[in-house]
């Protein structure tokens, strides 16, 4: 979608979801449904989606997954998106199949229920895969005992969907970590959220993706862009299809047009975040991955990054309780 088309329809969304909502749903909830719905390219339509999601709230008694969707402790952000995952999905009766499977496969591979975890049901493919992303959690425990847990589960599914040595594996991420931190990105899970996703390019350490993320910081910083500890993922995305000073020109030139619009005021992160996101599935619809051979791979990395960025912010309400 042509830039100027996408900024005026995710306008059109999250002006929808105002009049729709109301003041029970917070703008930090509001824009990422809207930033979802966009991606989609569909318009938000208040009562259909009111339809699906009391369609779905059907289905959660005695499921493990819906109860999630349904507590008011867990609300969150990623209610709202899991939500809209299904309400945009084309087979959602059958998607909440193969989602409950996967928490069942996930928890018998040894995971203990959580968001991440369900995070993580969205890109898993079966039981034996489990079984080897759990291996590999095991063994990020061992280079990283108190900052590994459960935000790192999905990371550690989706690196096991090519890669089978989760020795080699977990200590090329820990050589990235030390490498990057001696650059001067700054310790703690965003730093190894990072860190997680430069393996995708190859399990062995290569010292040119630290280099391409130095030079991804500062030519944003060069453009008077910051960068928060929370847009280190994309920097990592960034690096594994080589990016030019082209695409980071793009990137900032759409997150200063973001920015103007008053639904991101405050939420200026959420701009840059969105800016990268939209260039770089441009990247892969145009078929211009040029460093990274696997574009169905990484379209899932850089959606789940977005899940995961979203999952701290709580809300006060749950959706599930605006329409019962």
């Amino acid at each position: 979608m042509e830039q100027t088309a996408f900024i005026q329809l995710l306008k059109n969304n999250n002006e929808r979801m105002e009049l729709f909502f109301g003041a029970d749903v917070q703008s930090a909830a509001r824009i990422p449904l809207a930033v979802q719905f966009t991606f989609s390219r569909e318009t938000f339509n208040g009562p259909a989606f009111e339809k699906n999601v009391k369609e779905i709230h059907k289905q959660k008694s005695r499921q493990s997954f819906f109860e999630f969707l349904s507590t008011p402790s867990n609300s969150s952000v990623l209610t709202y998106k899991l939500l809209a995952h299904f309400a945009l999905h084309p087979q959602p009766e059958q998607e909440l199949h193969r989602l409950k499977l996967n928490e069942k496969a996930l928890l018998n591979a040894g995971f203990k229920s959580s968001s991440y975890q369900r995070i993580a049901a969205l890109f898993l493919v079966d039981e034996a895969h489990a079984g080897k992303a759990k291996a590999l959690h095991d063994e990020m425990k061992k280079h990283h005992f108190f900052l590994t847990g459960k935000d790192d589960i999905p990371y550690a599914v989706l690196l096991t969907k090519k890669q089978n040595n989760p020795v080699k594996l977990a200590q090329t991420m820990r050589k990235y970590y030390d490498a990057l931190h001696g650059k001067g990105f700054k310790n703690g899970d965003a730093l190894q959220a990072m860190t997680q996703l430069l393996p995708l390019y190859d399990e062995e350490f290569q010292p040119v993706l630290v280099d391409y993320v130095v030079a991804m910081k500062q030519s944003f910083l060069n453009n008077g862009v910051k960068v928060k500890k929370r847009s280190y993922p994309y920097l990592a995305l960034l690096a594994l299809v080589g990016a030019s000073s082209e695409v980071v020109d793009e990137i900032v030139e759409m997150e200063r047009a973001l920015a103007k619009l008053p639904m991101f005021t405050g939420m200026q992160a959420y701009a840059l975040m969105t800016a990268a996101q939209y260039v770089l599935k441009r990247l892969i619809e145009n078929e211009l991955l040029s460093h990274f051979n696997d574009s169905l791979l990484f379209l899932q990395a850089l959606e789940m990054s977005d899940y995961i960025d979203d999952i701290p912010i709580l809300l006060a309400i749950d959706i599930l309780d605006i329409f019962f």
